[in-house]
């Protein structure tokens, strides 16, 4: 298996709305996805490195969204969407949707990119049980690995 390799000048052909990003800046955003949102070691969940290098470009977008994709980019942004807003004397509401079952989810869907990605990654979050044989103890399928059984008389 391999690891991604964040190439700049792709990234930007996939988002092209982070062109004005410096190539340093998405690089650094990358090494923060890597390095604690999503593994990109031979261990990780996304086994298929294509698929792994554009939930990588969805994270890196949703990191230079939420924190200013460049210098002159706010990094004050409101989270959620626009649901309302009124021109004289401005008023300005926004939405901020909680998906049921995650902590996690309320940070990613604060952006388009971030959403794309937890949708993108629900297989990944979830865990498959299969029975082995009919003693009734059975082992978990995560992330495409190999089942491991569990031993007879062992109680989970």
């Amino acid at each position: 298996m391999a690891v991604v390799t964040f190439v700049p000048a792709d990234f930007k052909t996939e988002y092209p709305e982070f062109a004005s990003v410096s190539d340093a800046r998405a690089t650094a955003m990358f090494t923060l996805a890597s390095q604690s949102l999503l593994d990109n070691t031979d261990n990780s969940p996304v086994m298929d490195v294509d698929f792994r290098t554009q939930l990588f470009y969805m994270l890196v977008a949703h990191l230079l969204t939420i924190l200013g994709a460049a210098p002159t980019t706010p990094t004050n942004t409101p989270p959620g969407r626009l649901s309302q807003a009124t021109e004289g004397t401005v008023t300005a509401s926004f939405e901020y949707i909680l998906p049921a079952g995650s902590a996690m989810a309320p940070w990613f869907v604060q952006t388009k990119y971030g959403a794309l990605y937890w949708t993108a990654t629900a297989p990944f979050r979830s865990l498959k049980y299969a029975v082995n044989g009919g003693s009734g103890i059975g082992f978990a399928i995560a992330y495409g690995s190999h089942p491991v059984d569990v031993p007879a008389g062992t109680v989970p």
